[in-house]
């Protein structure tokens, strides 16, 4: 398996910054259409992206994927520094998913930025299931970033703890782990939700942070066999405004989810990753399947992610800053009732 080349470019990215900050200040300060095209121009500008997100995460990879569509997640502390150490309620308006009268999708897209290669073929024709055949807790939900927050909009309004971010668990990501837990315990399957802040007060570290409850909570419920990271992504339009990524499903706007997958190419002992990607790919090929355009394309990474933790871990991003709470958790149920679908659970 082949490895992406990676080169030092956080000096060149540093300085990128400073220049694209003082336009953006300028502009705020009373610029004019000039400050606006540079800045635009600077956003599109493959090289300048590249650079700015080995700033960002550590590492510069040739063949990076700029489209918004694809967009990496937002991670300011990969696992390069890990050590093993009340707003309305929202209901889905669709009955739960009769696997029977679901037409398979005939493939899975990826953004693959590991360097490596796989199977694909392979995990599409032999599926990878858990049954939901005890009382035990099967699933833990918990969020590495969990005060990344959305657009505000109606109700859904919070006091800011930083851009798109709250330490408001009604508003956070913490409230979207709180409705999929809900619909996955509707179904009968025994969720634990981990609610703890892992990047508050400091945003560097939170993997490790998370990865430190997350062992400790299967220590105590060793019937685990599936741990869902939930973020939102951050993805910005030319004009420097959040970008919205959303589908209509049943009438109402959903916000687009996106399934992170991890490897061992960034050195953490991984062996096995190509087995729990075959969790994901089962997954994502029943939710194309039931909602065509819910989901991204599968965004497979160097880093690890925590993902190591439990057979079917995964990290999923739900929507982006620019959709709205609402959005998101119309969305996480549809995903909630998938999911409880293809781990078989009792209707």
């Amino acid at each position: 398996m082949k490895r992406n080349k990676s080169s030092n470019n956080s000096a060149p990215a540093f300085f990128c910054l400073i220049l694209a900050a003082v336009l953006l200040l300028s502009g705020k300060a009373g610029g004019d259409e000039l400050v606006k095209d540079i800045l635009s121009k600077l956003a599109q500008n493959d090289r300048f992206v590249r650079a700015a997100l080995a700033l960002e995460t550590g590492e510069y990879t040739e063949n990076i994927q700029t489209e918004s569509t694809e967009t990496v997640i937002e991670v300011s502390d990969t696992e390069q520094t890990e050590q093993e150490v009340q707003t309305t309620e929202q209901t889905t308006e669709k009955q739960p998913i009769n696997p029977d009268e679901i037409p398979k999708a005939d493939t899975v897209t990826f953004s693959n930025q590991s360097g490596y290669e796989f199977n694909l073929q392979s995990m599409l024709d032999n599926p990878k299931r858990i049954v939901a055949n005890t009382t035990e807790p099967l699933v833990i939900v918990y969020h590495t970033h969990a005060t990344e927050a959305y657009t505000q909009s109606g109700s859904d309004t919070y006091t800011a703890s930083g851009e798109d971010r709250t330490l408001d668990t009604n508003q956070n990501m913490v409230r979207v782990g709180t409705e999929l837990c809900k619909v996955l315990e509707s179904r009968g399957i025994k969720t634990i939700h981990l609610t703890d802040l892992n990047d508050y007060p400091s945003y560097n570290g939170s993997y490790g942070e998370s990865l430190r409850n997350v062992k400790a909570a299967l220590e105590q419920y060793p019937s685990v066999q599936m741990t869902i990271d939930i973020h939102r992504d951050a993805i910005l339009n030319a004009d420097g405004t959040p970008k919205k990524l959303k589908t209509e499903i049943n009438g109402k706007t959903a916000a687009q989810m996106m399934l992170v997958m991890g490897t061992d190419a960034s050195g953490l002992a991984f062996d096995d990753w190509e087995e729990h990607l075959g969790y994901a790919v089962t997954l994502q090929r029943e939710l194309d399947a039931a909602y065509p355009n819910l989901m991204r394309s599968i965004n497979l990474r160097k880093q690890r992610f925590n993902l190591h933790l439990t057979p079917a871990s995964m990290l999923l991003e739900v929507g982006t800053s620019g959709n709205t709470l609402a959005e998101a958790i119309y969305s996480i149920q549809l995903f909630g009732d998938t999911l409880a679908t293809y781990m078989l659970a009792p209707k």
